[in-house]
């Protein structure tokens, strides 16, 4: 009881969750602010009275020289002590007392500062300044520059230009991308719903040129055509890399897609009439899902015989559910016994189950899995390839 150090510490949290911030930017702050003291009993004056009255000094002497802080006191009469002149709240001119009180006057100051300029700016950002009060301290020193890109999104919608390209005084393009998350957030509220792209919600990716109408650099997808005659529509070219928006822009006859992890099993690949071979994504099969034209082929995929393989098989049958594994069964497993490798369990995939996965495909991942320590895998390219141009033939 009137101990400061922990009135203080109690105070203090609420503004290190910006508490007291965001009720001051709601105007909720009625001042003089009034923090109620414990009154205490009569039991503890008579049992302190001495300890009490000099813990009250002492706190009385902590609020000497803070201007704007007052300690309102009450004459309170008690049965046994009788009248007796105690602390009943500490009242608060405004914010900058408080500010003053908790150790906080230099921070208040920026906030104060920070927070007119953005709502000088733009006033349409105030209900977003409540719910990001603790982004005026985060981003100190770069208000400037943060302004300064909005306005130009502001005035440049869907500039459709890389961020490299972009012309802000004061501005290089390295400070967009390392304050992408906070330029997202404030742009989603400056901008009109017309301005962005609502489909695409994270940064990854280049998720913030997507979403807000920039150019970035592609992924590419490198493919081999294995019939000659579609070669000879690319001048004979025959081992192509195109960016994704080109390669989704393909209009080929083709019957069968096969797709590889391994790059030189796609470079050796055999000859296949009306077919080409997608090899090196790995995991990056993802990028192929938005290929509508891949729908109407028949996809084969090949793949380790491991763990990760059986997943990126998975993964590639949530996009295209028609998908055939290619020479990923126990057949094949069985007929290269002599290739065998193994995996450590820290780096197998960690799922029981892939849902997407036939009943002896899931049951071969489970066996990879359970049955050896370390999991068994066949690599894809350790398989002859008298194997592969049997079952493509």
């Amino acid at each position: 009881m009137f101990e400061l150090k922990a009135l203080k510490q109690k105070l203090l949290k609420k503004w290190q969750r910006y508490d007291w911030q965001r009720a001051w930017l709601r105007r909720e702050l009625l001042f003089p602010l009034t923090i109620s003291l414990p009154r205490p009993t009569d039991k503890e004056l008579l049992h302190g009275f001495d300890s009490l009255r000099q813990k009250i000094s002492h706190f009385q002497t902590g609020l000497i020289d803070l201007p704007g802080v007052t300690l309102q006191q009450q004459e309170i009469q008690y049965q046994t002590m009788g009248r007796q002149r105690i602390p009943t709240a500490i009242e608060f001119a405004d914010m900058s007392a408080l500010a003053r009180f908790l150790g906080q006057a230099a921070a208040w100051r920026s906030f104060c500062n920070e927070s007119e300029r953005l709502l000088t700016a733009f006033p349409s950002l105030a209900s977003w300044l409540i719910e990001n009060s603790i982004q005026l301290e985060k981003q100190t020193g770069h208000w400037s520059e943060l302004i300064a890109v909005c306005r130009y999104f502001c005035s440049n919608p869907r500039p459709g230009c890389y961020l490299r390209q972009l012309d802000i005084p004061g501005v290089d393009t390295k400070f967009i991308e390392r304050h992408r998350t906070i330029l997202k957030s404030m742009l989603d509220q400056l901008l009109p719903a017309d301005a962005i792209d609502h489909t695409v919600t994270g940064l990854s990716d280049h998720g913030f040129e997507r979403r807000f109408g920039l150019r970035y650099e592609e992924p590419q997808i490198r493919f081999r055509l294995l019939d000659p005659q579609l070669a000879a529509e690319f001048a004979g070219a025959s081992d192509i890399t195109l960016t994704l928006s080109d390669f989704a822009r393909l209009d080929l006859l083709l019957d069968r897609i096969f797709i590889t992890e391994n790059k030189i099993n796609g470079l050796a690949f055999p000859s296949v009439r009306s077919s080409l071979v997608i090899f090196g994504l790995g995991y990056g099969v993802q990028l192929l899902k938005d290929i509508t034209w891949l729908s109407a082929c028949q996809i084969n995929y090949w793949g380790d015989i491991d763990s990760h393989g059986f997943a990126m098989l998975s993964q590639l049958r949530s996009y295209f559910p028609k998908t055939k594994a290619l020479l990923m069964d126990e057949t094949t497993l069985l007929a290269c016994r002599s290739l065998w490798g193994t995996e450590s369990a820290d780096t197998a995939h960690k799922a029981e189950q892939l849902p997407n996965l036939h009943e002896n495909e899931q049951l071969l991942y489970q066996q990879l899995k359970d049955h050896w320590q370390p999991c068994l895998r066949l690599e894809q390219e350790r398989i002859p390839f008298a194997l592969l141009a049997e079952i493509v033939k």
